[in-house]
């Protein structure tokens, strides 16, 4: 089953028919995960914001967008010491809002400054200059509060935009892994169950109400089915996605932006390190949300709300399709877990000491229009622990659906039952 994080009710002077609610939906190791990406993410993109984000969008709006005619390029340079350093100039033509026509030489934000811009060789200048041709058309940017200086490429600060994206999609990795475990905590049968423990129930005992809940269709009711949610691997995917975007988009301006041979170098080593891993998780993810969602569902019913050993208790199985898979496997098993306290953080081990085949089938398809059916007779053994479920320790037993759709992909749905001992009622 997979790992359900749950609350333990403690013992207490309470009377069993009013059992203590339970609030606790994150152990401290998932606090420990996602509580720190959380509260970093958040801090962080409020500094980034505050320190960079606000104050380039408050520059940004002192400029307003003009089409303007590429009139002449021009090609100076100034001597510092030993070295000559070069500035690119295009002389252009434009009006501002109010039909006011300016002939202006500029190029970007250095190039308003006649003191500024010479960090150019001679050859990367005049490939500036190659881009532009006399007569063109093109976007220009002027100073709202002197319209006679404007600039042709602006500066998009694309690691500022990078470091501040990252520093936002770690926010929601935190806040999506606190939701995810929160929500997968609610729908668990023995969490939802455990504030509801009945008067006349031993308190380790699994409550059933949402069993009882549940009707069924061809036996009186249908076991809760726990399978990996096709939320966790849509937010990964749409996490992902945004990664491959940020790191495409950072690649490519990169390349077309480079001055040297080394921004030439380290935009191929960003690429193939940060546009690979977003590829391959990318592939990964998009799989196991296709998996998920491509296959039909899985019914499992049961005669009885509970289970005694050495009694016989009727399943029924109810597979919808589509489906192909490699094996389909159905078993009864038992499962111990014990949970203890390493430093700070809790630790769980779970051990499969039973597992009993009931269907086992190679080469099974479903089709969507007939769905399958079978039925099966389970029969706890004579003396076997019943579920047991304590602050420490905790004994499950489930019917696990394994389906093995390709080399390496695997899908488990798998329905608590509650056994009981015979004195139980």
């Amino acid at each position: 089953m997979p790992e359900d994080h749950r609350s333990v009710k403690k013992t207490d002077s309470r009377p069993q028919g009013a059992p203590k609610p339970v609030l606790k939906f994150w152990k401290p190791s998932e606090l420990w995960l996602f509580g720190p990406l959380l509260v970093l993410g958040i801090s962080f993109s409020l500094v980034q914001l505050l320190t960079w984000g606000l104050p380039s969008l408050r520059e940004a709006r002192r400029y307003a967008p003009a089409r303007c005619t590429v009139l002449e390029r021009c090609l100076h340079n100034r001597i510092e010491g030993e070295r000559t350093g070069y500035r690119p100039e295009i002389k252009i033509r434009y009006k501002d809002r109010a039909g006011r026509e300016f002939v202006v030489n500029a190029y970007d934000k250095t190039t308003l400054d006649g003191d500024r811009g010479f960090d150019y060789t001679r050859e990367d200048a005049c490939k500036i200059l190659a881009k532009y041709t006399p007569g063109e058309q093109r976007i220009c940017r002027y100073l709202t509060e002197e319209p006679n200086r404007a600039i042709l490429k602006r500066d998009l600060d694309i690691w500022q935009w990078l470091f501040m994206a990252i520093l936002v999609s770690l926010a929601l990795s935190g806040a999506a892994g606190l939701v995810w475990t929160a929500r997968k905590r609610c729908h668990s049968l023995e969490w939802s169950a455990e504030t509801k423990i009945e008067p006349d129930r031993v308190s380790t005992i699994p409550g059933v109400q949402q069993i009882k809940e549940n009707r069924g269709t061809e036996l009186p009711y249908r076991l809760p089915m726990f399978v990996m949610p096709v939320v966790q691997n849509l937010t990964g995917l749409a996490l992902t996605l945004l990664w491959c975007l940020t790191a495409l988009f950072t690649f490519f301006h990169v390349l077309r932006d480079r001055q040297d041979l080394l921004d030439l170098i380290l935009g191929i080593a960003f690429g193939l390190i940060f546009c690979g891993v977003g590829a391959v998780g990318l592939v990964i993810f998009a799989k196991r949300t296709f998996r998920t969602m491509r296959t039909g569902a899985t019914i499992i019913e049961s005669s009885n709300v509970e289970v005694v050993p050495n009694r016989p208790c009727r399943l029924a199985l109810r597979q919808s399709g589509p489906l192909s898979a490699r094996s389909y496997t159905v078993a009864l098993c038992c499962e111990e877990m014990t949970r203890y306290t390493k430093g700070t953080d809790v630790l769980t081990n779970k051990k499969e000491v039973l597992r009993f085949p009931l269907f086992e089938r190679t080469d099974f398809r479903v089709s969507p229009n007939e769905p399958f059916h079978k039925e099966f007779f389970i029969k706890i053994p004579h003396g076997a622990m019943h579920s047991f479920m304590s602050e420490s320790n905790e004994i499950r037993w489930k019917i696990s659906v394994q389906i093995k759709t390709g080399r390496t992909g695997t899908i488990t749905r798998e329905a608590p039952i509650v056994v009981v001992p015979d004195t139980v009622k």
